[in-house]
């Protein structure tokens, strides 16, 4: 007797990322090679794995932030700041000084 299957319909975005997913996988499969030392990835395979990486965390990251009340808070209370003009200038060596 096969176990019940949790059926899960994904919205169209989600399927779009799924088959990237999928994508990505069967590339590794093709290119990854298993040693008793590691696993060995191509250069070119790696960087790409870590470019999306990256923008999957920069999109959690602004997700979390989105998420929280007093995040949002914050940004619209600076919105409202450089609409009226309240703010300072200044170059990144000068950030500590401008803030002192």
């Amino acid at each position: 007797m096969q176990p019940a299957l949790h059926r899960h319909v994904l919205p169209k975005t989600d399927l779009s990322i799924f088959r990237c997913i999928l994508f990505w996988c069967s590339l590794l499969v093709a290119q990854v090679k298993v040693t008793k030392e590691g696993v060995l990835v191509p250069e070119q395979l790696f960087e790409e794995m870590m470019s999306a990486y990256v923008k999957v965390e920069q999109v959690l990251a602004t997700l979390e932030e989105l998420a929280d009340p007093d995040a949002l808070k914050a940004i619209e209370k600076s919105r409202k700041q450089i609409a009226e003009g309240e703010y300072t200038e200044c170059i990144l060596s000068d950030v500590e000084k401008v803030l002192d």
